[in-house]
């Protein structure tokens, strides 16, 4: 074998690594954009999730203000019922 076919082996050899390479590379390169495609959707999820939470959170706060506002009307009542009945007595 002469020198030129040996050196002609050993770049066909790298050609042969480097195009596995590219290859894998660009097969690692397919699989980084799915699992950001897939993260980018868990947060577009995340965040309306959130958006509903903080939408039931504010409607939670105003059921308790009228609960709280209807409880301070039937205590009042009742004071008023109390200082109606001892007055009758």
């Amino acid at each position: 074998m002469t020198d030129s076919e040996s050196r002609l082996e050993r770049i066909e050899a790298i050609v042969e690594s480097n195009a596995k390479a590219i290859q894998a590379l660009s097969s690692d390169i397919g699989e980084m954009k799915r699992d950001r495609s897939y993260m980018y959707s868990l947060m577009r999820d995340l965040t309306e999730k959130m958006g509903q939470l903080t939408t039931h959170q504010a409607r939670s706060d105003e059921l308790i203000n009228n609960l709280d506002e209807r409880q301070n009307q039937l205590a009042n009542q009742q004071q008023q019922l109390i200082e109606i009945l001892k007055r009758l007595n």
